[in-house]
């Protein structure tokens, strides 16, 4: 292997990503990826404009656009009571506002485009059944130490990006203190057909049902053929994998004293995967000489802004960006890169833990919180977080 290579850990979302920033630049590419086969469980990903503005950068907007759905509104609803609290504009007026589209996509539909795009690059190759163990820097380079089925290889290159994911290797050989936090929450997520729906909850709107102690999330998918189901509760059970403790009876009963779509929507997939929710704390520093990190692997954070899949994609595009011209000193030109990304990661860390807490208010909270709601118009509800998806690369 050339030591003009570049090395990532990892072949999701921020995995590919990067890889395709990197090519985009002039660097060949090696992703070394754990799994047999690349593929995602079954849920959603809300792209808001910063993440479009990042795939459009990449190249793949058009192709993430055949299978995604734009939706019309962004509507806040009482969870128990039903009332409609506030609603906004996502469609024409909200892309004119942000200066790229809001789109929701099933995740492999996103991980599928990436990786088509990823394939059809000659400057990158994409080895599978890899698990990255070990590396050391040395001369300017980076050796990488990969199983692969119980085969040791070695991979040089002049830079290692761990994108592995929140239980990183690669964060845990650099920063073996940042660790993990379980929520004691977990996430319920299952897909259904549209079809099997009453009309109205098919739309396409992203629906936040705000109730005591938990929320619902829905919104269309695969073209408008399937609804995306995503349901918070409190869980003190954190073993981490889909599936794991993922009752339908349980969560059904979570949810007895909701409103009547609520219930709709809880009660109709036969299968649900629980997923035990975990962030980070925001860390200070990411990377030491020609290692860094990206993704989860850095900042991972809550869903409660829709916000992991969309900064996975701002870093591999400012990677790409600092890079362009790293020369010699390919450390610095990483630093760079971490420089420009640090804080901004944090801000959205903390802004989706505060989220979480507001989102599961209870008793005369959660009233003042719907009052407050009702109070706004129903633009502030984006406007808030303009500071996110005004970003470009």
């Amino acid at each position: 292997m050339s030591r003009d290579d570049i090395i990532v850990s990892g072949a999701g979302i921020g995995g590919l990503a990067a890889a395709l920033a990197l090519a985009r630049v002039g660097y060949r590419v090696t992703v070394l990826e754990r799994a047999l086969k690349i593929e995602e469980a079954g849920a959603g990903v809300q792209l808001a404009p910063n993440a479009t503005r990042c795939l459009a950068f990449l190249g793949v907007l058009d192709r993430v656009r055949e299978t995604a759905v734009r939706p019309r509104l962004f509507r806040v609803t009482d969870g128990k009571g039903g009332g409609r609290l506030a609603e906004a504009r996502m469609d024409r007026e909200a892309e004119t506002r942000f200066g790229s589209p809001f789109l929701v996509i099933h995740r492999a539909d996103l991980q599928a485009a990436l990786l088509a795009a990823a394939e059809a690059e000659p400057m990158i190759a994409i080895r599978l059944g890899r698990t990255v163990e070990e590396f050391a820097a040395h001369d300017g380079a980076v050796t990488v130490l990969a199983n692969n089925a119980g085969t040791t290889e070695d991979y040089v290159g002049r830079a290692l990006i761990g994108a592995d994911g929140i239980r990183s290797t690669v964060r845990n050989r650099l920063h073996p203190s940042a660790v993990p936090i379980f929520s004691g929450r977990a996430a319920w997520r299952a897909t259904v057909p549209a079809d099997s729906l009453p009309a109205h909850l098919a739309e396409p709107i992203v629906r936040l049902w705000l109730g005591p102690g938990a929320h619902l999330v829905s919104y269309p998918i695969s073209a408008g053929a399937a609804v995306n189901l995503v349901a918070v509760t409190p869980d003190d059970r954190p073993a981490q994998g889909w599936g794991v403790g993922a009752d339908r009876d349980e969560l059904t009963k979570r949810f007895a004293g909701w409103s009547r779509d609520a219930r709709a929507l809880v009660g109709r997939p036969e299968r649900w995967l629980r997923w035990a929710l975990f962030d980070i704390d925001p860390m200070k520093s990411w990377g030491k000489g020609p290692v860094t990190l990206l993704g989860d692997a850095a900042h991972a954070m809550f869903p409660f802004l829709a916000q992991g899949a969309a900064q996975a994609l701002e870093d591999a595009c400012v990677l790409g960006l600092a890079l362009q011209e790293a020369g010699d000193d390919m450390p610095a030109a990483l630093r760079v890169y971490e420089q420009l990304r640090v804080a901004r990661t944090a801000r959205v860390q903390k802004a989706a833990r505060a989220n979480g807490r507001v989102y599961h208010l209870k008793g005369p909270a959660r009233v003042a919180r719907d009052f407050a709601i009702r109070a706004r118009s129903g633009a502030a509800l984006l406007e808030r977080y303009a500071w996110i998806y005004e970003w470009g690369p």
